[in-house]
């Protein structure tokens, strides 16, 4: 695989704008992508991920849980990522249309560091640096 075809072993689950500016930079730490809390790529769906995501230049997973529809949707709008948790016929369909889009279907969300929304996670928001500190 090329790298971009590689996530980050490193990923960071986001409630809301909020939490960008505790971000680093990209090149400033480990490589890391970011997925929406659970449950929320569902509510607020792709284009919001989208809006939220696009600016920040790394990558970004969006999490459809079971909704077949949600994901097709997401990977016909430019998601590179996207978490599907259902198998069968539709999962089959996913992966061929990522295929097509240049995407990719993940059949399970990746462990995430979930940052709380300030200031209620300060303890979490601290283990940031370190989740995110590069390894000598």
């Amino acid at each position: 695989m090329k790298p971009e075809e590689t996530l980050p072993l490193k990923v960071i689950a986001l409630h809301d704008a909020s939490l960008l500016d505790h971000l680093p930079l990209p090149g400033s730490s480990v490589p890391y992508a970011v997925i929406p809390a659970p449950g929320l790529g569902r509510i607020m769906g792709f284009p919001w991920w989208r809006a939220l995501t696009d600016p920040l230049g790394i990558p970004a997973i969006f999490d459809a849980d079971d909704a077949p529809a949600l994901a097709a949707s997401a990977l016909r709008g430019g998601a590179r990522w996207v978490v599907y948790t259902e198998s069968g016929p539709t999962l089959e369909t996913l992966i061929a249309l990522a295929a097509i889009c240049n995407g990719h279907v993940l059949t399970s969300r990746p462990d995430a560091l979930t940052l709380g929304r300030p200031p209620y996670n300060a303890y979490r928001m601290g283990q940031l640096s370190q989740y995110l500190a590069r390894q000598s």
